[in-house]
This record gives C-alpha cells, sequence and structure tokens, in this order.
C-alpha cells in the first residue's frame, strides 16, 4: 500500500476530509443512482436502495438497464425499499416466463419471441402508470437498443418523444428470443444490457458529483459454469458472457474519482432463476452498506450512527482491490500489465511484478483476471 507525502492513500483517501473533491460537508453533492441488469439478480437493487435510506443519503436522479429499470423505475416513481419488495414479490418466473406455444406452432421459427410477455408488461403497466417521464417523482432514465438503427436509446431525456414508462421499461428489459421487442415510435427495441448494462456513459453526461453504481455482473473466473445442452442455458449463458466482456470495457472507461462502484453478491443466481427475494434484498442491502460506509466518497455523508453498526462488522475498507498474482502460474505474458486501467501491475525486464498490492483506483473491471491466460491472478475485496 503506497502513501503519499500527505498521508493519503494512492492520493484518493486524501479526499475523505472535506467529502468529495474538497467539497465542504455541509454540502450534499448531486447524486445519480445507476442499476445494472442482470435479471432475478436485480432483487438486490431493493437491498441497495434500502441501505441508501437507512443511512441518509439523498439521490437526486436514477438510471436503470434491464431489471435495474425495473427496480429503478419503481424507486423513482416514489416507492420505498419496502414498498418495491412487495411489487417485487409478483414477478413469478412461472407466470412470465410462458411459452408462446400457439405461435410457434403456426409460426415455427418465424415467431419473434420465446415466450409471451403478457403477464410482465401488465405487472408494469399496473406498477408504472406514469404516461410520461416527466410523471416521475425523481427524474429516471432508462436505455434500449434500437434493433433498426443499432443505437443506444435513453429513455427520459428531456428531446424524448413521450412514451409511456412501462413500455420504456419493457423495452430496456426485453431480452432478445425471450420477449417480443416493442415497437415504440416507429422502431423496434430489445434489453439495452445487450450493449450497456450499466449506464455509466449517461450518468456522467447528467454531470453528476457523486455517481452510486450497482453492478451485478460479476463472475468468478477461476470457476467452470457447468454445461446444458440445452437452447434456454446456451442462449443465457452466451447472453450474459457477451454481457460481462461489454461491461468489462464499460467499467474501464468510466469508473473513476466520482463513481462508487459495488458488486452484490449474487453471482450464485441465475438470471432466470426464481431466487428467495428476501435473501437477494439482504445481500444487496449488506453490500451497499459496507461499501458506502467505507468509501471516502460517501462515508462523510451516511448517519454516523450506522457508520459505527456496520464498522464493528466490516474487516476491511471495500473501496480498494487486492492483487494476487500466482507466481508459480505466471508466465510474465504482459497481459496483466497492457490490460489493467489503473497501472496496477507493470512490465519489466525480469517479468511482470504487481505494483499496487492494495490497488484504490482499481475499476473493478476483473479484466486482468479474465484475460490471464493461465488464470494466475486472483483479485480480492470486490
Amino acid at each position: 500500500m503506497s502513501e503519499n507525502g500527505n498521508g493519503s492513500v494512492n492520493g484518493r483517501s486524501g479526499n475523505s476530509a472535506n467529502g468529495q473533491n474538497g467539497r465542504s460537508r455541509s454540502e450534499r453533492p448531486r447524486t445519480i443512482l445507476v442499476l445494472s441488469g442482470g435479471g432475478m439478480r436485480g432483487f438486490a437493487h431493493i437491498g441497495v436502495i434500502r441501505a441508501i435510506e437507512r443511512l441518509g443519503l439523498q439521490v437526486d436522479e436514477v438510471i436503470g438497464t434491464s431489471m435495474g429499470a425495473v427496480m429503478g423505475g419503481l424507486y423513482a416513481s416514489g416507492r420505498d425499499s419496502f414498498q418495491i419488495e412487495e411489487a417485487a414479490q409478483e414477478i413469478s418466473i412461472k407466470d412470465y416466463l410462458k411459452l408462446n406455444l400457439l405461435k410457434f406452432l403456426v409460426k415455427g421459427y418465424r415467431h419473434a419471441s420465446v415466450y409471451k410477455g403478457k403477464h410482465y408488461r401488465e405487472f408494469l403497466q399496473n406498477s408504472l402508470p406514469q404516461q410520461d417521464f416527466s410523471e416521475m417523482a425523481k427524474p429516471f432514465f432508462c436505455n434500449a437498443l434500437s434493433l433498426t438503427k443499432g443505437t443506444m436509446r435513453y429513455f427520459g431525456l428531456p428531446d424524448n418523444s413521450p412514451v409511456p414508462v412501462a413500455d420504456a421499461v419493457y423495452a430496456s428489459s426485453c431480452l432478445p428470443g425471450v420477449y417480443e421487442p416493442i415497437e415504440l415510435l416507429g422502431d423496434y427495441y430489445i434489453d439495452g444490457g445487450m450493449a450497456e448494462t450499466l449506464a455509466l456513459k449517461l450518468a456522467h453526461a447528467r454531470r453528476g458529483d457523486l455517481i452510486i453504481a450497482v453492478d451485478l455482473a460479476s463472475h468468478d473466473h477461476h470457476s467452470d459454469t457447468p454445461f446444458r445442452a440445452t437452447l434456454p442455458h446456451i442462449m443465457f449463458q452466451t447472453y450474459e458472457i457477451m454481457g460481462k466482456v461489454l461491461n468489462e470495457h464499460n467499467l474501464h472507461r468510466f469508473v473513476n474519482e466520482r463513481v462508487v462502484l459495488m458488486k452484490p453478491k449474487v453471482r450464485h443466481i441465475g438470471i432466470l432463476d426464481q431466487p428467495d427475494t428476501t435473501e437477494v434484498v439482504r445481500l444487496g442491502e449488506r453490500e451497499a452498506l459496507e461499501t458506502l460506509t467505507t468509501n471516502p466518497l460517501t462515508r462523510y455523508l451516511c448517519d454516523p450512527g450506522i457508520i459505527q453498526e456496520v464498522d464493528r462488522t466490516v474487516p476491511q475498507p471495500r473501496d480498494y482491490v487486492h492483487l494476487d498474482v500466482d507466481m508459480n502460474a505466471c508466465i510474465h505474458c504482459g497481459i496483466c500489465a497492457v490490460t489493467c486501467a489503473t497501472s496496477g501491475y507493470a512490465d519489466v525486464p525480469m517479468g511482470n511484478v504487481v505494483r499496487k498490492l492494495h490497488n484504490y483506483e482499481c475499476t473493478r473491471d476483473s479484466a486482468c483476471e479474465r484475460n490471464c491466460p493461465t488464470s494466475a491472478i486472483r483479485l480480492r475485496n470486490l
């Protein structure tokens, strides 16, 4: 762990005395909450919102993708975490994934989706009846991918034509092949997570002082996902791998000194599993409490009483990543050094070395770990 002359670690923790970027403690940063896609893992977002409520943090805008758009939309509509959890209990895989059997018998593979999506759209229309984004309690945005143009659309921006919030959220969470693409304003849209599962680009464009981002795309690169010779498994596993690689580049570019990134421990849940909602909410809340109370960008904003409570159970700060390399497996190929966005590794004549054992600037994209050809790298404290 390296320290500079004024006692801050890698130049980052020194901001904690006055808050973010020298901001006075009496000033509150304009805060944007960004929620990623992740299928049924998205229930963890409810726990993050509950932690934000417990800590007394204020959110000014909400951006969501896919299931993050569903949970973010419910939050931005004015619901608290308990009301969102109550609504989420209605989301049943059994009801929402009913085969389009009749259409398949008539149209075969000319049909646009495997499942009907009727119950899912009804849930969104009942839960988010707003006909325009201006009716939301907080500014809310969600992204979806245009099938005709190949471009990303961010619903909720002031120059967009009016679109019902439920339709925009459906577009943002419409997995291709799973649900039928929705037509909006003469275009057809699918899940925004196909290209951008965590909309940090828009969050930076909205010029938030503080960006709290929740990424559900974490993966253990040292354990295999069992293969199943079924179409749903191959299709969903392909979506997940594609999303992780795209998200890696996204984090690589857009995680900076204004971003607090958290990764709830929900990787064991399949994107279309039917999880224990209460347990997933608890996992999201725990991760958020640990991250927000130990990161110097948010710690000074949190309720001191909750900070003391969490400090008794958190063994180490959550705002750095520990770089661990098995030198017996390392072949000194140099891929880690050219991959790392924050110079965590160095490519030197005698072989590659770890420059920052505790990397406070790490973007948490796991690029070094995923790209290591011998699986010698393990990232700790993610």
